[in-house]
Order: structure tokens, then sequence, then C-alpha cells
């Protein structure tokens, strides 16, 4: 890779192989729920990265069993990804949390010492949290970085948020001067970088320097756009629509990153969302 790493990655079936390849990653098979497997394909890495993921789509998240699948790979894999690591004698597991799980704090900046306050869906995040402190208790280097909403021109939240923008809806939902974070994902993708390469073990915020309140943010998206204004959805809409199981989302959130700049030099190449938007690749 660009970093002089060499990387291994898991592969479930031939497709994610050929994808892995394609990328100029060595492909394992290997499960997060078969320990063995997982064995092999530890087996001499100095650093273990957690990224999997499976997010429900849309229309199936107000179901509380479309998460089922996402908390047992955040708790379960986690787990037998640390059980393994320590039996390889891997030095570093870096998990990437996200900075949902702090409470409603309003204007009051949130940093790495705030309690956390998570809703269900939350709730296996903080598992896998604790099994990077498991593996940091043991003597090696457990990194949990907690992302705020990731946002750039290939994600999919973004492809929506400005096809629903096209009909002047704006899909920041809460509180006019709630605060809501955010991470250009290319910033995320560096703060990993950076963390491997210079974080002690620990808990720390990625998000960008300037976290908006929702009704800047949708001012700055209708700026980006050449749009007098749009609309913010109600609340009661998005509970309808979206159910309990994401209502962290209404929340005021407004997060420091300072903790991380202090430690690894990182800071956003995106700062804010008023630039953001404007780089966003805006549909026909």
């Amino acid at each position: 890779m660009d970093t002089g790493h060499n990387v291994r990655a898991l592969a479930r079936n031939s497709n994610s192989e050929l994808r892995l390849r394609d990328a100029g990653v060595e492909p394992v098979r290997a499960s997060l729920f078969e320990p063995s497997s997982l064995q092999i394909a530890v087996k001499d890495c100095d650093a273990i990265l957690h990224l999997a993921t499976r997010i429900p789509p849309p229309a199936a998240s107000p179901r509380r069993d479309a998460w089922k699948e996402n908390d047992r790979i955040r708790a379960e894999g986690a787990r037998n990804l640390v059980d393994a690591a320590l039996e390889a004698g891997v030095s570093t597991l870096l998990y990437p949390g996200v900075v949902f799980v702090y409470p409603d704090r309003g204007s009051t900046w949130i940093d790495e010492s705030t309690p956390t306050n998570p809703t269900r869906i939350l709730q296996s995040s903080l598992q896998a949290e604790a099994e990077v402190e498991r593996f940091t208790k043991k003597g090696r280097r457990g990194i949990v970085l907690r992302m705020g909403g990731f946002y750039g021109p290939a994600v999919g939240s973004s492809k929506n948020m400005l096809r629903m923008a096209r009909y002047n809806v704006a899909t920041f939902v809460g509180r006019s001067k709630a605060y809501q974070p955010l991470i250009w994902v290319d910033d995320a993708a560096l703060a990993v970088i950076d963390a491997l390469a210079k974080a002690p073990a620990g808990i720390y915020n990625i998000v960008d320097d300037e976290p908006l309140q929702k009704r800047e943010l949708s001012k700055a998206l209708a700026d980006a756009l050449d749009r007098r204004w749009l609309l913010r959805l109600p609340r009661w809409y998005f509970r309808l629509m979206a159910g309990r199981n994401t209502k962290f989302l209404t929340r005021s959130q407004r997060v420091s990153n300072q903790k991380f700049r202090n430690e690894t030099g990182w800071a956003p190449m995106i700062a804010s969302a008023k630039v953001g938007f404007r780089l966003l690749s805006i549909p026909p």
C-alpha cells in the first residue's frame, strides 16, 4: 500500500477476494464468527482494524431485528478478534466506534470524558469498545476512534441528502439549534492511518473542527446548491418513518476532536460542512 504496509483483509467469498486483490490487498478466507479461521488470518500481523459493519438500509432500520447482524459483528466479532489477536501476539487493535453514543448536551462541548448514553442499537458499539479495553489491559495498544457522521461524494447518505435537497428538503432532523457531528470520509480514513502510526491506547473523537447546528447545516447546503432555502423535516415525521432505533440522530452533540489532534497532529482537510457541501458532486 502507499503507506508501505502489507494489508490483509477478511474475504467471505470469491467475489470479495477479487475486489480485494484489485485494490492491492491480500485476501484471506475467514469469518469473524469462526475463531479458528481468525487465528490463521491474524498470524504475523502487527495491527488489526475491526472495520466490519452491516448497517441495514433505511427502509429496514425501524425494525430492531434488522440490526442483529450488525450487533453481532460489533460485539461477538470484536470479542473473537481480541482473543485471536492476544493469542497471536498482535500489538495494536483499532475499532471505529461512533460519537452518537454521547448524550444530548445542547451547546456544551463534548469530549472523551463525557459519559455515554447509548440507545439500544448503539449498545453493541460500546460492547466492542469494552473488548478493545480488554486488549489494552493485557499490555497491548487498543484504540477506539469514535467517528462523526460520514459524508462525501461516494457516501450513500450524502447522495440521499442531495437527492432530497433537489426537492427543497433538508434531511437534518432535530431542534434548529442542535449540533450534528460530521466528518468528511477521507479525513476519517486519514485519522485511522494517523492513529496506527502515532496514537497511544485510548478513545478519541474523530469529527470536523466546526460542528454546525441543524439550521446552519440546512443553510450551508442551500448555499452550496444555490437555493434560497430548504425545508427541514419535522421530528414527528422522522420518528414515524425511522422509529426509535435512530432517535439518537436528533440529539445535540457538539463534539470536540482536540484530544486526537494533540496526540497525533491530525487535522481534518475539510474543517466544516460549509466547505464540504460545496465539494460534493451534485447530480444533474
